[in-house]
């Protein structure tokens, strides 16, 4: 599972700050231990919450960047298939041409030969 260290991560900051102002303000040991077991209990849960949210972003531009990644594919496969129609085209028109010429020549041998 993507972001796991998350949850545990703000918790342990979020229980040291606590502590460390609990004792820079001279709170009881029993004060203490109260507050930072309610900052992580709270943390935590606000820890989880962080951590869906990061994996469902990251899930979300991985399959935007498949999806980007698929038409891409489509439309350089478009333009390939394009491509070769074209070349085709030109092949035919190119054998068209040479063909037609050729036949002119043979219908003006054959006149000229009927001519003689």
């Amino acid at each position: 599972m993507e972001g796991k260290n998350i949850p545990p991560f703000i918790t342990l900051s979020a229980a040291m700050i606590s502590c460390v102002i609990c004792i820079l303000r001279g709170a009881s040991l029993y004060t203490t231990l109260k507050i930072v077991l309610l900052v992580m209990v709270i943390f935590y849960i606000i820890g989880l919450i962080v951590q869906k949210v990061l994996v469902k972003i990251n899930k979300d531009a991985e399959e935007a960047a498949l999806e980007r990644q698929r038409i891409e594919q489509e439309l350089a496969a478009k333009e390939l298939a394009e491509a070769e129609l074209e070349k085709q085209a030109e092949q035919e028109k190119a054998d068209g041409e040479g063909a037609s010429s050729e036949g002119t020549e043979s219908t003006e041998e054959a006149g000229v030969e009927r001519s003689e």
